[in-house]
């Protein structure tokens, strides 16, 4: 009898509660479903399994197996879906996870491109700037622009996001244009707290013979946000200087609400990063918006 048969017979009956309940959602009888767990019992040489009249019950051995047995199985199903996968077009629902900042006209671009490559997937986008667990919400791929550091997580790094600082035209008007970093010490400033150093910026000077030395500028303002949008639009309104991923200010730049200031320095920037869990095989799907993401980002 195959070994992974009487292994997901013992993992399904464990998950519905009962033989009856795991044989009518598995499409078997009950007396097979009975003897593949005997079965695996006597190849194993132990009890998993306490039976009762009225409940089941697992062993402290058959509790330490079920969680290494479930594990192994999901992912061998990951293997196999990734398989059929690579084998015909993708298809099927792709669930992704993205920033505020990140889920803009950028990633409209990305998705109408991907789904004009891949037209049998659907896209389930969530734009939240929690760091959500990606298993626990089934999620297949999040797009994050600060290097996760859950040891469970695959990353790959796609691209650099710089950081520059900007202001509005009526509070250039107002205040004068900054010309060195350390002049914001003492000017009203828009905080971005998603920035690791929080209101401490960190800058280096741009020169022909490549970039100066880092130093930090502590800030202060009349706001902080978590939010590159926001800190975006309340810059617009004159709040003070923000420091604030390009590819976020970009529009409002063209459209003259926000002008670019410091451009001798560089902020220190962000990187997008892809991510996915480490526990799942990646599927075609992923692989292949993974890769119209990358090439997006090489484009800009």
């Amino acid at each position: 009898m195959d070994t992974i048969e009487t292994m997901r017979a013992f993992v399904r009956v464990v998950e519905a509660g009962s033989f009856t309940a795991a044989a009518r959602r598995w499409g078997r009888s009950k007396a097979v479903v009975s003897k593949y767990v005997a079965t695996l019992e006597e190849r194993l040489g132990v009890m998993l399994l306490q039976r009762t009249t009225r409940a089941l019950h697992l062993t402290e051995t058959g509790r330490a197996y079920f969680e290494r047995a479930a594990a192994l199985l999901e992912e061998l199903d990951a293997l196999e879906r990734a398989l059929r996968d690579d084998d015909r077009a993708p298809r099927g629902t792709l669930r992704l996870t993205a920033p505020e900042g990140i889920g803009g006209a950028f990633l409209d671009d990305v998705i109408t491109q991907f789904l004009e490559a891949c037209p049998n997937v659907q896209i389930d986008l969530r734009i939240t700037n929690r760091m959500i667990d990606l298993v626990e919400e089934g999620v297949d791929l999040a797009i994050r622009a600060t290097e996760p550091r859950d040891s469970a997580l695959v990353i790959r790094r796609l691209g650099d996001a710089p950081i520059i600082a900007c202001a509005s035209p009526g509070y250039l008007a107002r205040c004068g244009r900054p010309a060195h970093p350390r002049e914001l010490a003492t000017r009203p400033c828009v905080v971005d707290s998603n920035f690791r150093g929080g209101a401490r910026w960190r800058f280096r000077e741009r020169a022909p013979t490549g970039l100066g030395a880092p130093f930090t500028v502590s800030v202060r303002g009349p706001v902080r946000v978590n939010s590159p949008v926001r800190v975006r639009e309340l810059t617009a309104r004159g709040l003070g200087v923000a420091l604030i991923p390009e590819f976020v200010a970009r529009d409002a730049i063209a459209a003259g609400r926000l002008v670019r200031v410091l451009e001798g320095y560089e902020g220190y920037g962000w990187a997008i990063y892809a991510v996915w869990p480490s526990a799942r095989q990646l599927s075609g799907k992923v692989r292949a918006f993974v890769d119209v993401l990358a090439a997006a980002l090489r484009s800009e």
